[in-house]
């Protein structure tokens, strides 16, 4: 994703560079780039809780051999 913010960064700053930008419409863009980059690391912060709590047990193994027996 981090390649994605950065094209659509560097399209903002061609079209700026071209002139192509009025100050609100740049204002918007810089808003939604940031909002992007936040979402960005609260994906990457989810997906390290979710693959982190994936690997502890359930269950400690000496309650589960107790169970089954």
């Amino acid at each position: 994703m981090e390649d994605v913010n950065s094209r659509f960064k560097h399209r903002k700053a061609e079209l700026a560079r071209l002139g192509l930008l009025s100050s609100e419409t740049e204002a918007l863009v810089n808003d939604m780039l940031e909002q992007l980059e936040m979402l960005e690391q609260r994906n990457a912060a989810l997906r390290r809780s979710l693959r982190s709590s994936s690997k502890t047990p359930r269950m400690s193994s000496k309650l589960k051999d107790a169970l089954y027996e």
